[in-house]
């Protein structure tokens, strides 16, 4: 067994305690809650450096939405630097170029509260449009260097994993995953049993293997709809072609392998026909008078030889595969692939269901 493939078990096993006991526990000791109300606190601090007007009116904001820290922070940001609420309704109208016009120069601003807020919300109107190239950056300065002025460091850490995952970086996902479920137990619940599956379904992927293949289509299609064909694009397209190959060829041996072992039955076996269950041995007409037994007669009535065959010997699994429907699941994911694939992903799906032609 892999070691890397026991160690990510390990931990989803471990996990599995800390997420009823977390959940349970999180109402009375939350500690990204806590951190992002010291994050406001030391905001506060800030504020009572500038001018006393500009000061008070954050200040009033920050304590009008005082219930939740994300909002406190943004909003008295907003009061503070008024071109700022422009920006940030743009990222939540997920206008994407609107959105980077006007947020890209405030994350560097010397405000490092403005600059960290701002990059936040660029990151996350990246992630929305999967431009995970540009907001990976983003989300790594937010989760290593932004802790004590940012109150988006859960949702961060989640995001990386979101973008690494888009990027084929399975390990650095299946470790930001871990560690947003282990540093953040009063994340939204949605939030945290998505965070969950996604680890689960990477610890789960096998180089070679279909969810694999899926992973690097979902990469292609993305990388063409936003028109990057450049050799990495390129590389994984032929990669993917590989693979698929691979695929179908190990399928095709399996269903030859499975029909020559159904075929080779013992001779005895061959020359036996079952008879049917609970039958009637037809007995021999009477002669008419006058009428003799003639040797060679049939033994049915009327003259007629009945023929009767039966075949009771077990359905080849992969006949069972042919007479179902096609698995919906494979259907969802050959519909949303780019049409470079689908042939070869039917040609695997044939393979796979003993349907290749010989």
């Amino acid at each position: 067994m892999n070691p890397n493939r026991f160690s990510h078990t390990l931990e989803l096993s471990l996990l599995a305690v800390v997420f009823v006991a977390t959940t349970i526990a999180f109402a009375t000791f939350a500690p990204s809650a806590v951190a992002d109300n010291a994050v406001v606190s030391s905001f506060l601090e800030h504020l009572d450096q500038l001018d006393s007007e500009r000061g008070e009116q954050a200040r009033q904001a920050v304590n009008d939405n005082a219930d939740s820290a994300v909002d406190a922070l943004t909003e008295g940001l907003i009061a503070l630097y008024p071109q700022y609420a422009n920006a940030v309704e743009a990222s939540d109208d997920d206008r994407l170029e609107d959105a980077v016009r006007q947020l890209t120069p405030l994350t560097q601003s010397e405000d490092e509260y403005l600059a960290a807020d701002a990059t936040f919300f660029l990151a996350r109107t990246y992630m929305n449009h999967e431009r995970y190239e540009e907001a990976i950056g983003h989300l790594e300065n937010l989760t290593s260097s932004a802790g004590d002025v940012s109150v988006h460091q859960g949702p961060a850490q989640y995001f990386l994993g979101l973008a690494q995952s888009g990027l084929l970086q399975k390990e650095e996902a299946f470790k930001s995953y871990v560690k947003f479920l282990n540093e953040n137990p009063d994340a939204p619940e949605r939030m945290r049993v998505s965070a969950w599956r996604q680890a689960e379904k990477l610890d789960k992927i096998e180089d070679g293997a279909l969810s694999d293949v899926h992973l690097r289509m979902n990469y292609s299609r993305r990388r063409l709809e936003q028109k990057k064909t450049d050799s990495d694009t390129q590389q994984q397209q032929d990669k993917i072609v590989d693979m698929l190959n691979k695929l179908i060829k190990e399928a095709e041996k399996k269903e030859a392998s499975n029909k020559s072992s159904n075929t080779k039955k013992p001779q005895d076996d061959q020359n036996k026909k079952p008879k049917p269950q609970n039958a009637k041995k037809p007995s021999a007409p009477k002669p008419s008078p006058g009428q003799g037994q003639q040797s060679g007669s049939s033994s049915q009535p009327n003259g007629k030889a009945e023929v009767k065959s039966y075949d009771d010997s077990p359905a080849s699994p992969w006949s069972r595969l042919r007479d179902r429907s096609r698995d919906p699941a494979n259907n969802a994911v050959k519909e949303k692939l780019p049409a470079r694939y689908r042939d070869i992903v039917e040609r695997y799906m044939e393979a796979a269901n003993g349907e290749t032609e010989k």
